[in-house]
C-alpha cells in the first residue's frame, strides 16, 4: 500500500526570526494527512553556539542559549500542540540530528563543565524524544541514514574518508549514483532533483529537499538567492519511487498566512 510524507530541512529556529511559517506548515500537514512527516535535521539553528561568530564580538552579544532553545521548541510546538486540542490522529514523526543541533554535543565535548540539564546545556533541551516518535542523532560523527518504504534519508550523505558532505552542481544526480537508491537529503539549502526511470527493479529518485528558512542569512551573501524555501509532499511512496510535488514558501504563506 502507498503511503504519503511531507518532509522538511534546515528550518533554523532562531530568536531573531519568528516561527509563524510552522504554524503554516501545520495547517499544511493537517490538510494533506500523510503518513509521516520528517524533518531532515538543521531545525535548531543554536547560533549561540557558532565557533566562528567568536570572531565578531558584536554576533556574540545578541546571542543566547536558552533563547536558541525556546525559539526551537516553540516551532515544535505550533506544529504538534494541536493535536491536543483537535483529538485528531497525527501522523507519525521523523526527526534527524544535523550539525546545527550537533553544535550542543561539540560544545559539551570542547568543554564537559558545560554540560548541565538544569544549569547548563544539553541536548535533551531540544525534547527531541517529545516532538519525534523517532529520531536519529549522529553516528560514528555524522548524520544517521535510515530507510524509510525504499528511500534512504538523512541531513546529508558523506563523501570521502572525512566524511564532508556530498555537493555538487547536479546534486540530486550524485546522490542516486553514489548510493544507487532513491535518496533524500538536506543540508545545502539548495534544491536539486534527478529521476531515473530506468533503475531496476523499480525507478529511484535523488532529491535535495531545499530548506524552510524563515529569512535570508547576511553571511551568505549571493548564496541566499540559490536556496529554495518550502516543503515536500511526496505521494504513491512504495518501493522507493514516488510522485513529487513542491510546496513553496510563498504559497504557504498565500494559502495559510493570516
Amino acid at each position: 500500500m502507498s503511503k504519503t510524507a511531507i518532509v522538511y530541512t534546515c528550518s533554523h529556529s532562531d530568536p531573531s526570526t519568528d516561527n509563524e511559517r510552522f504554524s503554516w506548515l501545520g495547517d499544511l500537514i493537517e490538510d494533506v494527512k500523510p503518513d509521516y512527516v520528517i524533518d531532515l535535521g538543521d531545525g535548531a539553528d543554536m547560533r549561540s553556539l557558532n565557533t566562528y561568530d567568536t570572531r565578531y564580538p558584536q554576533a556574540i552579544v545578541s546571542q543566547n542559549y536558552g533563547e536558541d532553545i525556546e525559539a526551537y521548541n516553540n516551532a515544535m510546538s505550533r506544529l504538534w500542540d494541536r493535536y491536543k486540542l483537535t483529538k485528531r490522529k497525527r501522523p507519525f514523526r521523523i526527526g534527524f540530528e544535523g550539525n546545527h543541533e550537533n553544535r550542543i554535543k561539540k560544545a559539551i565535548a570542547h568543554d564537559p563543565r558545560l554540560e548541565g540539564k538544569k544549569y547548563g546545556i544539553s541536548f535533551s533541551h531540544l525534547q527531541t524524544d517529545h516532538w519525534f516518535d523517532e529520531y536519529h542523532e549522529y553516528v560514528n560523527s555524522a548524520p544517521a541514514l535510515v530507510d524509510y518504504d525504499g528511500i534512504v534519508y538523512g541531513h546529508y550523505v558523506s563523501t570521502g574518508n572525512f566524511g564532508s558532505a556530498l555537493s555538487t552542481k547536479h546534486h540530486g544526480y550524485s546522490l542516486t549514483e553514489k548510493l544507487a537508491c532513491s535518496v533524500t537529503v538536506g543540508h545545502s539549502h539548495k534544491f536539486s532533483y534527478h529521476y531515473k526511470g530506468d533503475a531496476k527493479p523499480y525507478p529511484i529518485h535523488g532529491l535535495v529537499a531545499g530548506c524552510f528558512k524563515g529569512k535570508d542569512e547576511p553571511w551568505a551573501g549571493q548564496a541566499n538567492f540559490e536556496w529554495r524555501k518550502g516543503v515536500v509532499i511526496k505521494r504513491e511512496i512504495c518501493n522507493g519511487d514516488y510522485n513529487l510535488q513542491w510546496v513553496s514558501m510563498e504559497q504557504l504563506r498565500r494559502e495559510y498566512g493570516k
